[in-house]
């Protein structure tokens, strides 16, 4: 089995894990928020909802990453990661909206709240499953260089410390009898998931643009310097492109007058490799041979 179908295997349980624990919390706050009536709760069930929507893109997008290239898309479906995250973002954003209008809204009605004690246990046991899970996730996704897993796994943090927070505002709301401050912590919460949906749909944006990545080209410069040092060669006109879990370089290869095309083209194999064997992911070279006395865009 390749290395790349059994980082598909993992990537995909990751999300199917994902996707049955996000129903299983989703039930536990809305059964928390019912009890309650708490803008809190409310808040973190909500974000729960997008949750099961945004795991469940995430997972038909992993299925659209792993198709090969084909005349439509010669570089591959990799690029959808990126909309998977920018989805997600979006989504996230419209329930921050949708709590911080419910909060605000609590406010001028006014605020009543009941059961606190169990609302309070079901939620924190809530965070408690989300921690592993997000972590989970995020390693899975690192590990893997799966995009739609890293975001999904960051999404779920949020949601750990949305949970944490409902707590913690509860705690002090029946402590000190100001049950406006549920509906207040609703609203700072609101505003946090915003800016973290912010940063996925902008990292989307990045990607989508094929925004450079100066540490991945450091890297790349790095093996073809070296090599170019060791072996006499010149080397110009790097360019790469990271789309999901794959790399694509191109750049221009310089050799004397006097070297056959045969040698020529077995060093820049060896470059290819050197370079593959770096990066560590699914890379893609393309390396164009040119002269010294004869560069390219020169008779």
């Amino acid at each position: 089995m390749s290395t790349a179908t059994t980082s598909n295997g993992y990537t995909r349980q990751a999300m199917n894990f994902s996707l049955a624990v996000g129903v299983l919390m989703l039930v536990a706050k809305w059964v928390a928020f019912l009890l309650t009536g708490s803008s809190v709760i409310f808040s973190d069930a909500a974000e729960s909802v997008v949750h099961i929507i945004a795991v469940w893109f995430a997972w038909f997008a992993l299925g659209v990453v792993d198709r090969p290239p084909d005349e439509e898309h010669p570089y591959g479906h990799d690029k959808i990661s990126f909309m998977s995250a920018g989805i997600e973002g979006g989504l996230i954003c419209i329930a921050a909206i949708v709590i911080i209008v419910s909060a605000v809204n609590k406010l001028v009605v006014g605020v009543e709240l009941q059961q606190l004690d169990i609302g309070m246990s079901i939620t924190a046991g809530a965070a408690l499953v989300n921690l592993v899970l997000g972590l989970y996730l995020i390693r899975i996704g690192k590990r893997h260089t799966s995009l739609v897993v890293e975001a999904n796994g960051r999404h779920v943090m949020t949601d750990v410390w949305t949970s944490a927070g409902a707590v913690a505002g509860l705690f002090i709301a029946q402590w000190s009898g100001y049950l406006w401050l549920d509906p207040v912590i609703a609203i700072i919460f609101g505003a946090n998931i915003i800016r973290e949906g912010g940063k996925l749909v902008t990292l989307s944006v990045r990607g989508l643009m094929d925004h450079a990545d100066p540490v991945l080209r450091a890297r790349t410069q790095k093996i073809i310097d070296a090599f170019c040092a060791t072996h006499g060669l010149e080397a110009h006109r790097l360019r790469l492109r990271a789309s999901g879990n794959n790399v694509h370089v191109d750049y221009h290869l310089m050799f004397p007058d006097d070297m056959r095309m045969q040698d020529a083209h077995t060093l820049a194999t060896l470059l290819e490799d050197a370079i593959r064997a770096e990066l560590g992911m699914l890379t893609e070279v393309f390396t164009h041979l040119e002269s010294h006395t004869q560069p390219d865009g020169h008779v």
